[in-house]
């Protein structure tokens, strides 16, 4: 530690935006291809491969919560917190990603079920280790929030690109090498490209002599999500806006019913992709003159109002329409990169009202809430199409149900866009200075009354330690 606290290394820059990249292709190809692989690579009756993926999901919800408990009650022997779970996650999540993937066509359906939710479950559970963890780090490599603001975006560019390349390359591989040689094609992509982290990142906040006596119980991590009101409000606004995104899972329908080609899907999905890759760039640059909730908040403003715009507009021209679907991702871009560093400020606010230090249940709740937005989107989606009058079975469908899918596909987003604002306006009182003052209260650089002094009433008084 210097006069500016915790500054981390250029290679611990790249390992990581490096990581988040190899981590999203490996992500990206089995978690979009989980129900294509049980159907059309196993011959799974559709049916019976949605009741399959079930199971899985709940355990993801017990995993997640369970795990950042765990993470937030024990330290490994070196005193690391984080780090020894993403290396036992990134050695063993390649490993079991090909392993999902080599079930024999040849067995029967049971016997294929039963390999395929063993083999996801430990997947699932390996990418827990790994995913909440290095969101973490961000917090205790460097104790500057402006330079976490970097990593974040970094992660959260990298993690894009990782996404697109493994969404638009699989169908390729998969007609050529099949789902195995797939799997060890993106699995091992991913594997190696995650690997230099391992060796480059490094915790620099250490236990205090009063955190290393304590033993963190349930009773304190409920104490913890009690004080940490700032944490509620993203985590809620945060299931609210993933529900509403529409701008995703529903572009086949738009690019099928509106203009008529699914070949089309393709661009309307880069519109809503591109906004992220750019915004993600852009952030690092203006949070270092403009506070990042300010960003965030006028991302969403121009979004809602460019989403009135788009209902008039239409999807009569499909040029028209595609760069009006990429202006209103623009708030949809913000949120998904900034979001994920409010929550990261919202660590420091916890342990400066409770004293207790929570990054990992913090993080595993922030996963939580992703992956549940994930199931719930597409579920919410289809019981809003199924209200249009949408046929699949007509290869054309009527005026008024093209015009109520492009009405749906621009008014529950911008829903979403209104209650991000409300929320954030209400709710969310946190800015970057005041992140700051608390990160140097709780790391034991300024004491009590220093913290108190420069933070007013605003957030009432700290934790006393």
């Amino acid at each position: 530690m210097n006069n500016n606290g915790w500054i981390a290394t250029k290679k611990e820059h790249v390992t990581y935006n490096i990581f988040w990249l190899g981590q999203n292709i490996l992500w990206g190809f089995v978690s979009n291809y989980l129900a294509s692989y049980l159907n059309m690579g196993l011959g799974i009756d559709p049916l019976k491969a949605a009741a399959v993926l079930i199971g899985p999901r709940i355990w993801d919800a017990v995993n997640d919560t369970l795990f950042g408990y765990i993470v937030d009650k024990y330290r490994f022997k070196n005193g690391q917190q984080f780090m020894p779970w993403i290396k036992i996650g990134t050695f063993g999540i390649g490993v079991v990603g090909i392993v999902l993937f080599a079930i024999p066509k040849s067995l029967a359906d049971t016997t294929k079920i039963i390999w395929f939710v063993i083999a996801y479950m430990i997947f699932d559970a390996l990418y827990t280790f790994l995913d909440a963890p290095a969101f973490s780090m961000s917090t205790v490599m460097t104790d500057n929030i402006q330079e976490r603001t970097e990593f974040i975006s970094g992660n959260k560019l990298f993690a894009m690109i990782g996404g697109i390349i493994a969404t638009v390359a699989v169908s390729g591989f998969i007609e050529s090498v099949g789902w195995f040689g797939s799997a060890v094609i993106f699995c091992g992509i991913g594997f190696v490209l995650m690997i230099p982290y391992l060796f480059c990142g490094k915790e620099r906040r250490v236990q205090t002599e009063k955190e290393k006596e304590e033993s963190f119980s349930f009773k304190q991590m409920f104490s913890y999500l009690k004080t940490n009101k700032y944490l509620i409000a993203c985590l809620i606004s945060f299931l609210l806006f993933g529900m509403t995104s529409f701008e995703q899972p529903m572009s086949l329908y738009v690019a099928k019913v509106c203009f008529g080609a699914e070949g089309k899907q393709m661009f309307i999905a880069a519109c809503a992709a591109l906004p992220v890759l750019l915004v993600a760039l852009v952030v690092p640059v203006l949070a270092k003159k403009y506070d990042k909730f300010y960003i965030l908040l006028a991302g969403l403003v121009f979004s809602a109002i460019v989403s009135i715009v788009a209902i008039f507009v239409g999807c009569k021209s499909f040029v028209l329409s595609i760069v009006f679907v990429a202006l209103k991702c623009i708030g949809f871009a913000c949120w998904q990169v900034i979001i994920y560093m409010l929550v990261a400020d919202t660590t420091e606010y916890g342990t400066y009202k409770s004293g207790v230090r929570a990054t990992g249940i913090t993080f595993s709740l922030q996963t939580f809430i992703s992956k549940m937005n994930s199931a719930l989107v597409n579920s919410f989606m289809l019981f809003c199409i199924s209200f249009t009058g949408y046929d699949a079975l007509l290869e054309a469908q009527t005026t008024e149900v093209i015009t109520k899918i492009w009405n749906l596909y621009i008014y529950i987003p911008a829903i979403g866009y209104v209650l991000g604002i409300i929320i954030l306006v209400v709710f969310y009182k946190l800015r970057v200075n005041d992140v700051q003052i608390m990160a140097k209260y709780n790391n034991g650089e300024i004491s009590y009354e220093e913290a108190n002094a420069e933070l007013g009433k605003k957030f009432g008084e700290p934790f006393k330690k």
